[in-house]
């Protein structure tokens, strides 16, 4: 089998999934806004940006310019931690959370759809697959 074609077929079809995706940019959130919230969302803890940095694989300035973006729009907020005046602590607030919770659910509704328009037999063997990607992913 040539492995290396498959993927090439594989990468066209991905990226026209995305192109037809792309109208998600319309509501001015970017991605790697998203990321930060769905992080910050799932760690009700908070973050620093230095841990957002590491943990999302962005660059300082890519967050920097991400939190202050986020910050505009109220979807989250920087405080002082308590126990360290020098660290800034990054959590999410109610319509951060409210968004991330919207865009969850619309995702979900995209692919029960999707799911749906596969049918059973396919749905199943889609998700067994992108189970075992992930899996593969996890252990490198």
């Amino acid at each position: 089998m040539n492995y290396s074609k498959l993927a090439e077929e594989l990468m066209e079809s991905m990226i026209r999934v995305r192109k037809l995706s792309l109208n998600k940019q319309l509501d001015n959130v970017s991605f790697g806004e998203r990321k930060i919230l769905a992080y910050l969302h799932y760690h009700n803890n908070g973050a620093t940006s230095g841990e957002l940095s590491e943990k999302l694989d962005l660059t300082t300035p890519r967050v920097a310019s991400t939190l202050k973006s986020l910050e505009k729009k109220a979807f989250i907020k920087r405080v002082q931690d308590p126990s360290d005046k020098r660290v800034v602590i990054v959590t999410v607030t109610k319509e951060g959370r409210e968004f991330v919770k919207r865009e969850r659910e619309e995702a979900q509704t995209a692919l029960s759809y999707l799911l749906q328009e596969l049918g059973e037999e396919d749905s199943k063997d889609f998700t067994r697959i992108m189970k075992r990607i992930a899996t593969i992913k996890e252990s490198r």
